[in-house]
């Protein structure tokens, strides 16, 4: 149904209608949003390459054909204008003298204040990751991730039932040092 709407965004969009970009928008910004920030591993860099996506769509609009895959399409636009960001930043060479080193394979997410996330960052793969953010904050179904991450869909639903796995121990786990924590402080 969505799909459906999108592509008709798209072609209205194509027609001239600049206010089909505000539909094109409600309905992918969560998904591409979520698409851009394991690529790029910051929240502020991801808000930006979201908007420029959805400026290079408006701008580049004349390209799409209709009856492909509108989600897909925009995808593109995205990682792209991501990887051009990371490589700009790569150039940009500077040091934060105060900033602990990187841990490898841990990343910082910007200002996402949520626990949750935090302790998926710090326990999962960058695959699961990646995969359980599409397919929980995205929306994303897991043939659709399968074909953005180009992974058959055994893969992806293999490693998302693995991520759920690790998850579901850690915050036990979590939850367990709470709990010695609590009674420590009563006694």
């Amino acid at each position: 149904m969505n799909e459906e709407k999108l592509e008709k965004a798209m072609v209205a969009l194509q027609k001239g209608d600049g206010n089909a970009l505000a539909d094109i928008y409600s309905l992918t910004n969560k998904g591409v949003f979520t698409f851009v920030l394991p690529i790029l591993h910051d929240y502020q860099l991801a808000e930006d390459v979201m908007q420029d996506t959805y400026v290079s769509c408006y701008e580049n609009i004349s390209s799409y054909r209709p009856g492909t895959n509108p989600r897909n399409w925009l995808l593109t636009i995205a990682k792209n204008s991501a990887l051009s960001k990371l490589r700009k930043r790569n150039r940009e060479v500077s040091f934060d003298f105060d900033q602990e080193p990187s841990q490898g394979g841990v990343y910082y997410l910007g200002d996402i204040d949520s626990p949750t996330i935090k302790l998926a960052n710090s326990v999962l793969a960058e695959d699961e990751f990646n995969i359980v953010m599409m397919y929980a904050i995205g929306g994303y179904k897991h043939k659709e991730i399968a074909e953005f991450l180009h992974m058959p869909i055994g893969t992806v639903t293999w490693k998302y039932a693995t991520a759920l796995k690790k998850l579901r121990k850690a915050l036990s786990d979590e939850e367990a040092k709470y709990a010695l924590r609590q009674q420590a402080q009563e006694n």
